[in-house]
């Protein structure tokens, strides 16, 4: 089902706006690797931390069961994970940990529990201050061999492995330090179609979209990860579309965004004194409530999966 004409009107209206400041289709051609995501969170995060999560440390969407933003809604995904947790769990990796909110907020309740949080290097993830049974470590979420295999009770990620390129090659690495009857949960950003079935209006909207937030434009198809982990031994796997959920935080962005593209002076200035990885924040925070759309464009899901 194609996108709908007054979804795709204001999307073109937003773009004309946005492209009087910037170049949206060198934008949506950007290389993005390793270096420029943590290079993008270096410079981001006193975005996130001061305006996103006022001084929480989130640097992800929260999740709202009323439609109304609460600064708790930040919590949910981990309070979702936290019911996977139970007497036997002993060992749990978070890939992509950022700023190591969601480790913090589980080893909090879990003191017994040991929690290793992994992120990118080059982004001084080390920095954060933890408790002593969260371990800090660096490296790439594809390349697992510094883990032994079985060594996981349970692996959660919260809006990071859409940033990674391979990603069969991160299931297959993530299946293999589970043990038997571990548990993976994802929540992330997703294509709801594969590029073949969207149009190549949608195609573009998404490519501005994610690349804006660093995020690769190729494999976000949500049918590929599901064929992937089938493929390296998970079974039970249910996805959830939460689209509706991270409203409230999309309008937050969307009112903040607005006001940057409305005040052509102040956005010129900023351009000037702020670096271009931390303004094109506003070009996402602009199109994200139109390219959310959960079925044309882009989903957030939650992906729950047990290895055989």
């Amino acid at each position: 089902m194609p996108l709908s004409k007054t979804n795709q009107q204001e999307i073109t209206r937003r773009l004309e706006i946005i492209n009087c400041f910037y170049d949206t289709d060198a934008i949506s051609k950007e290389e993005i690797n390793q270096k420029t995501i943590a290079k993008y969170y270096r410079r981001s995060d006193f975005f996130y931390n001061l305006i996103h999560s006022r001084g929480g440390g989130n640097i992800h969407m929260g999740l709202s069961d009323d439609g109304q933003f609460h600064k708790s809604d930040f919590q949910k995904q981990a309070e979702f994970i936290d019911g996977y947790i139970d007497g036997k769990t002993k060992q749990i990796l978070e890939v992509g940990a950022g700023k190591v909110a969601n480790s913090k907020y589980l080893a909090a309740k879990h003191p017994e529990i040991q929690f290793t949080a992994l992120d990118l290097p080059h982004r001084g993830f080390l920095k954060n201050k933890v408790p002593a049974n969260i371990t800090l470590r660096e490296g790439d979420f594809s390349d697992l061999s510094s883990f032994a295999t079985n060594s996981f009770d349970l692996v959660f990620g919260v809006e990071t492995v859409c940033y990674i390129g391979d990603k069969e090659r991160t299931i297959s690495e993530i299946s293999r330090v589970l043990k038997p009857g571990g548990k993976l949960i994802l929540f992330d950003i997703y294509e709801p179609k594969p590029h073949a079935k969207m149009s190549a209006f949608e195609r573009r909207a998404s490519a501005i979209t994610l690349t804006a937030m660093r995020v690769p434009t190729e494999g976000q198809y949500i049918g590929d990860l599901e064929s992937y982990l089938s493929k390296h031994g998970f079974s039970q796997i249910k996805t959830t579309d939460l689209t509706a959920m991270i409203r409230p935080s999309l309008t937050r962005l969307e009112r903040i965004s607005e006001y940057y593209f409305s005040h052509p002076a102040l956005l010129r200035v900023l351009k000037f004194t702020i670096h271009k990885d931390v303004t094109m924040n506003g070009i996402a925070g602009w199109l994200m409530p139109l390219t959310f759309d959960g079925k044309d464009i882009h989903q957030y899901n939650r992906t729950v999966a047990i290895k055989d």
